[in-house]
């Protein structure tokens, strides 16, 4: 729990503030869009998504010496976290997009996917969604990649789809009983709050809580925090948290045990809120799986230290596991 003192000033703070701004849709979709991006309806919603690979004539001539297809490629679909977006992975896709096809997109509720008109944010409905949004692709087979909520949605995919998953990568995932909440995700849970930040939810709010993200604050720059800031302005998506954080995620841990794909763990051992001991009763639960901690990481180790996670991430999932 948070301690009294510090709920009383984030209260005072949210009251106090004037109302949010919905920013312009149109000008938040050209602002966090690029040549990649790409809108798919999708059960009500229209889905942001990337979609990238490396050159196909490259691929070909220097691997294959036939000509290759993005079908030919292995796929690695990544999974962003609670209030994020598919632009967590920036530093990632760098990298894999070079030798893989690498999907991404903003989870409903989220960033410039939006709200789901249905209030569907029950981990249920967040495979129901994966399944359809992999099915419309043409993907029966993936790498999957997820960071806290999106580890919680990516194990609990593995387990209700075992054969369409090849690898499972977890980092700083959801899955076993929270202690603590980070203040935002608290506070709109509570009665009466929940309402409150729907219409008041001031940027320095996002900085602060950025900075008990992310172990090193200096990683949470101005474009960090307007990235957060922005994008939870779009139409819809300030209602759309509340109702996202009271989905039950940090319970089944039962089910870990079951999970019987390949799976690695990456965490950051100085996350305030997700205790490297979930990393290693992960790596206890999972018969098949391999742990990294990194020191001097927070919440966000594909962010924090991309470098680090994305080769022992590329030595897993070439190591034979899969």
């Amino acid at each position: 729990m948070i301690k009294n003192s510090n709920i009383i000033v984030l209260v005072c703070a949210l009251l106090l503030s004037a109302c949010g701004v919905v920013l312009d849709q149109d000008t938040l979709i050209e602002k966090y869009t690029n040549s990649h991006s790409k809108f798919m309806l999708l059960d009500g919603n229209r889905v942001h998504y990337r979609d990238e690979g490396p050159d196909l004539a490259q691929v070909s001539a220097q691997e294959t010496g036939q000509e290759a297809s993005y079908e030919s490629l292995e796929v690695i679909v990544l999974l962003h976290g609670t209030a994020s977006s598919l632009h967590t992975w920036d530093e990632w896709v760098k990298g894999l997009s070079k030798q893989y096809r690498v999907i991404r997109m903003d989870l409903p509720g989220f960033a410039l996917t939006g709200p789901d008109p249905e209030n569907r944010y029950e981990v249920a409905d967040d495979i129901s969604f994966l399944s359809i949004f992999l099915a419309e692709l043409g993907l029966d087979s993936v790498h999957l990649v997820g960071s806290s909520l999106g580890g919680r949605i990516a194990w609990e995919y593995s387990l209700a789809h075992p054969d369409q998953v090849k690898t499972l990568t977890l980092m700083n995932a959801l899955g076993y009983p929270q202690l603590s909440w980070p203040p935002a995700i608290e506070i709109a849970q509570w009665p009466l709050m929940d309402k409150v930040m729907t219409h008041l939810s001031p940027r320095f709010l996002y900085e602060t809580g950025l900075k008990e993200v992310y172990f090193n604050e200096a990683q949470v720059t101005e474009q960090v925090v307007d990235r957060y800031y922005e994008l939870s302005r779009y139409p819809g998506n300030l209602d759309a948290f509340p109702k996202r954080v009271k989905a039950k995620l940090d319970t089944d841990a039962n089910k870990i045990a079951n999970i019987s794909v390949p799976t690695l763990i990456l965490w950051g051992e100085e996350d305030r809120y997700f205790p490297v001991e979930s990393a290693h009763r992960f790596n206890q639960d999972i018969l098949n799986s391999r742990l990294y901690v990194y020191s001097g990481v927070g919440h966000l180790p594909m962010e924090e230290a991309p470098s680090r996670s994305l080769s022992d991430f590329l030595k897993f999932i070439h190591s034979g596991m899969n």
